[in-house]
């Protein structure tokens, strides 16, 4: 059973199914991804054991995970499954931040920064889909490395050190999306979104540095 030392981040990372499992524990998968499993379950006083057992479970349905896929279907899946993750959800989270910016920026003035930083975000998201959907995955389909292939790789690179960056920033100021106790609708609302943005982008950056585009160099 490799799960309890392995780190939360390669448990999710390389069967994204599974972070259900951990979630319904209360393992928050981006935060405690740098941590083993056996640490986070130690940490929340969780049952690593029985966590396991259900994690083995799950991972029956599916056993090599994105580990199987081969570079098309690692390719769709980021086009399915984050890109159009981002397509879904950066407008309204967008209006979101705006309208707790709003209604909350004199009791909390941080959410002013939120909305400014988060304005930058998504325009660098969607800049970044743009330049992975029109030049990265038509280089990912080929065979052949060229210098300009490995400038490519080095400028989507540059372009997550930033969103890192970004989202570093919107983690201080929310302390980790943690509620004001005085949280209403709007700002439960974005807080949650932040969150899983977050999250899904932890998970979009680990599928193509850990398979997508190692195998793409290994070609």
């Amino acid at each position: 059973m490799f799960f309890p030392d392995s780190l939360v981040v390669d448990i999710v990372g390389g069967h994204p199914g599974l972070s259900v499992v951990l979630e319904e524990w209360g393992i928050d998968t981006g935060r405690a991804g740098g941590q083993t499993l056996r640490a986070a379950c130690q940490s929340l006083q969780l049952d690593l054991d029985e966590i396991c057992r259900q994690l083995e479970r799950a991972r029956e349905a599916c056993p090599e995970g994105l580990a199987g896929l081969s570079r098309a279907e690692l390719m769709a899946h980021v086009r399915q499954v984050h890109h159009g993750y981002l397509r879904r959800h950066l407008p309204g989270l967008q209006k979101t931040a705006r309208d707790a910016a709003r209604i909350y920026g004199a009791e909390h003035k941080q959410l002013r920064h939120v909305d400014q930083i988060f304005r930058l975000l998504a325009e660098e998201l969607h800049q970044h889909l743009a330049r992975e959907e029109q030049f990265a995955f038509p280089w990912l389909g080929s065979q052949a490395l060229s210098p300009l292939d490995l400038w490519m790789l080095d400028s989507l690179a540059e372009y997550r050190r930033k969103t890192v960056f970004r989202l570093n920033c919107l983690r201080f100021l929310t302390n980790h999306y943690t509620l004001p106790e005085s949280a209403g609708e709007s700002l439960r609302k974005l807080y949650n979104g932040l969150k899983d943005l977050d999250r899904d982008f932890q998970r979009h950056a680990y599928v193509e540095e850990r398979y997508l585009f190692p195998r793409q160099l290994a070609a």
